[in-house]
C-alpha cells in the first residue's frame, strides 16, 4: 500500500499558516475556569470538628485526630494523594469551614509530600440568625 503525498499536501499547507490549538504549557501558565475544584483546603477559623467531611468523603481523604482535649486542639489531615477533587467535603460542612482553591499542579516524587496537615483549636459554632418572614399576622 502505498501512501500518496500529494493528497494530503493541500491539508498540510492549510495547517500550516494556521494559529497553534495548543499553549506552551509551562511557559505560559493556564488559568483555571470559573467552578474549578482544585485541591481542598480548611479555614480553621470556622471548624466546629463536626467531622461531617471525614463522614461524607468518598476517597477517605479526610482525617481528624484530637491533639489536645483539655485546650480542643485538632490536627485535621488531607491526602491529596487520594483526594478525587469530588468537592463532597466543601458541601457537607455546615460551617463552610471547607473550600477549594484553584490549585491544579500537585506533581511531587513522594505521595507523602502532598498530605496537608492543619493543627487548630476547635472554633464555637456561630449561630444562624433566623430567616425573617413576612407572613401578615392573622386576627382572630
Amino acid at each position: 500500500m502505498k501512501i500518496q503525498i500529494l493528497a494530503f499536501l493541500p491539508e498540510l499547507l492549510k495547517h500550516l499558516f494556521r494559529k497553534t490549538a495548543t499553549v506552551d504549557y509551562p511557559f505560559q501558565k493556564l488559568v483555571a475556569p470559573e467552578g474549578f475544584r482544585g485541591t481542598p483546603v480548611l479555614y480553621p477559623e470556622k471548624c466546629i470538628v463536626c467531622k461531617a467531611c471525614v463522614r461524607d468523603c468518598p476517597a477517605e481523604a479526610i482525617e481528624i485526630v484530637p491533639v489536645s482535649e483539655t485546650e480542643k486542639k485538632f490536627k485535621m489531615t488531607i491526602h491529596n494523594d487520594r483526594c478525587v477533587h469530588c468537592a463532597q467535603c466543601v458541601d457537607s460542612c455546615p460551617t463552610d469551614a471547607m473550600g477549594m482553591n484553584k490549585e491544579f499542579e500537585l506533581a511531587a516524587f513522594d505521595r507523602h509530600n502532598l498530605k496537608i496537615d492543619y493543627v487548630y483549636v476547635k472554633s464555637t459554632p456561630v449561630p444562624r440568625t433566623p430567616i425573617a418572614t413576612n407572613t401578615p399576622k392573622t386576627e382572630n
